[in-house]
């Protein structure tokens, strides 16, 4: 029996601030996620600094483009003060916490 491969892993670590004054930056730099076709998709959030709603929609821009590829999508190093702030906006799930 054939061993399965585990299914490659990219991982885009964005810096600086993901807000409306750096979303062009920030979204080319997201492209190179988009390429994948099937596998893990990581972005490392640990580095950022400020983020506000236009770094969201990034977000989840590439959560559901990646996602209709078949590409496994996962955000760490969120803030616990970003968490807290957009929950209320059922937004909770994207940074990996709970909807509930």
């Amino acid at each position: 029996m054939a061993k399965k491969s585990a299914a490659p892993l990219r991982t885009l670590s964005l810096e600086g601030d993901l807000d409306v004054f750096s979303i062009q930056l920030q979204w080319e730099q997201a492209q190179t996620l988009l390429t994948l076709e099937n596998g893990k998709a990581e972005v490392d959030l640990s580095n950022l600094g400020d983020l506000d709603l236009s770094g969201i929609q990034l977000l989840c821009a590439l959560d559901r483009d990646l996602r209709s590829k078949g590409v496994q999508f996962s955000m760490v190093g969120a803030k616990e003060e970003w968490k807290t702030r957009f929950a209320p906006l059922g937004l909770a799930q994207l940074f990996g916490g709970s909807t509930a």
